[in-house]
This record gives structure tokens, sequence and C-alpha cells, in this order.
């Protein structure tokens, strides 16, 4: 099979497009030209991204896959084999943020952040591989997160995930030096999505326990999240340039990093003593100002 070029129309699968990046990625993608499997977890989001992707025709394809459901990611694969002949690029894009105090936080939880954002994406990267090895060409761009740099108090799952995902998606990139794939990570900053949204309804979904010392702290914490949701400019468009770049580029950077708090942040936390970067990230988060009242 022939390797494509760099202009050619490439076969993509993204994960999460119901709504922010991984819609906005799959329009911009289409919009160049390119194939699409925009897939969602829920069925109703699958519906309204049909609706919203028909101006693209037969070259935008809507899916359910929910990355925790194994069954979903081989049904979607095995399609775009049978229908298109391969696959050029898998975006991993679906993620969602646990919220909530170390000590608060059941096994369920941390299982379940972990098995969205770690573990599910792994079985689909795992199900495309052999065949991008087979055409000797591949893309797997990780989406991943500034947080991936910097342990913030209140989002230690969330920011495990991604510091996880980050470690693994360096080994994959040396393991697969030669074959033809290349292993890109997409680190946004803070983008005007509904994923603080979605945290938010996470942790309420999930309130803390009885008698949880963090009570005031999470008031707190959520007040600061809705001041920097009001306040965020950035649109999921900025990260979707990024992973057209990742897509089209003919040698993609190892790391795309989107917003000058994700370009600046992981080196300045880096040469800061270690107590410093926690009293600047604690009052960042509210947690000082919650602690004095």
């Amino acid at each position: 099979m022939p390797t494509p070029e760099r202009d050619a129309n490439r076969i993509i699968l993204i994960t999460g497009c119901s709504s922010g990046i991984g819609r906005s990625s799959a329009e911009m993608l289409l919009e160049r030209g390119h194939t699409v499997y925009a897939t969602a977890r829920r069925s109703e989001s699958v519906e309204d991204l049909s609706h919203a992707l028909e101006r693209f025709g037969d070259r935008a394809i809507t899916r359910r896959l929910d990355v925790t459901e194994s069954a979903t990611g081989a049904e979607v694969v095995a399609d775009m084999i049978e229908r298109c002949g391969r696959i050029d690029v898998l975006v991993n894009n679906a993620a969602y943020g646990q919220m909530g105090a170390i000590e608060d936080l059941t096994s369920e939880q941390l299982r379940r952040q972990y098995e969205v954002n770690v573990i599910g994406l792994l079985d689909l990267t795992s199900r495309v591989i052999p065949e991008m090895r087979s055409a000797g060409f591949g893309r797997i761009v990780n989406v991943s997160s500034v947080a991936a740099h910097v342990s913030a108090p209140l989002t230690g799952a969330y920011n495990s995930s991604k510091a996880a995902l980050n470690a693994l998606s360096g080994s994959l990139r040396m393991e697969l030096a030669g074959s033809g794939i290349d292993t890109v990570l997409v680190e946004p900053g803070l983008i005007a999505t509904s994923f603080r949204e979605n945290a938010v309804r996470a942790r309420d979904a999930s309130p803390p326990p009885p008698g949880s010392k963090y009570k005031d702290i999470y008031d707190a914490w959520l007040d600061r999240w809705k001041q920097r949701m009001i306040k965020e400019v950035t649109p999921p468009s900025a990260v979707a340039h990024a992973i057209v770049l990742a897509v089209e580029s003919r040698r993609p950077r190892a790391r795309y990093r989107v917003t000058n708090v994700a370009k600046f942040a992981p080196f300045a936390f880096a040469m800061l003593p270690d107590r410093i970067a926690d009293r600047i990230l604690s009052r960042a988060s509210g947690l000082t100002r919650a602690r004095t009242r």
C-alpha cells in the first residue's frame, strides 16, 4: 500500500467529538479535505455530530465510541478498514477531569479517571498500530495538558492521568521509531471548552464524603474556576490548529504546546523550589483563601 503524501486525503479517527477540541478538530480537518471518523460516547451526541457535519458529505463519518468499552473501538476500527482500507491518523482526545482532594477520592473514582484518560486510550491505540505498521505510515496524536507538568491541589487524579499519558507517549514514540508512525503530544493550557463544566458536574455527582475537611475549600475552588471560565478566551480552534500541524506536517514535532501558559509554566515551575511552587498553586486554586476564612 503506498504511503500517503503530505497533502493527501488522510483517514482520521478522532475521539471525544461531542464538543470543544474534538469537534473543532473534526471540522477543521474536514475543511482541509481529509476524511474524518468523528466519534462520541453518547448516542445523542453522535446524532448531533451527524447534523453538524453533514455539509462535508461522505468524508464525515460519525460513530459511537466509548473508550472504556473496548468493543466500540474495535467496531469503529473494523469499519474504517472495510470502508477506507487504512487508518492514517488517530487523535486521542476523549478525556475528563475528576476533581477532588486525594483523601476524599474513592478507588472507583480514580479507576474511572484512568480508564478513560489512559487505559481506554491505550486500548484503542493498540488496535490501530498494526494497521499503520502494515501501511508504513501513521500518526498517533495524544491530547494531553499542561496539567501533566503541574500538580495542583484538588486535581490530583486528572493531573496524574495526564502525566501518565505523557510518559507513555514518550515511550511509544521511541518504540515506534523507524516504523513510519509518529507519536505526537498536544498540550493545551486553559481553553474555552465545556471541559471544566464537565469537571464540575463530575465533582457534583460524587460530592465530598460527610465530614470532609475540604468542604469549604471545594466551594472556594469552584468559585475560582467559574471566574476563570468567564475570563478564558482561547478557543478550541487554537488546539485544532496544532492538531492539523501534527496531522499534515511531513515531520511533525514531538510536542505542540498551545497557549502561553502551556508554553512557559512547565519551565517556570521546574525552576522554582517546590515549596514556592506549592504556595503559588495553592493561592491560584483558592486553597489558601479557603483555609484563612
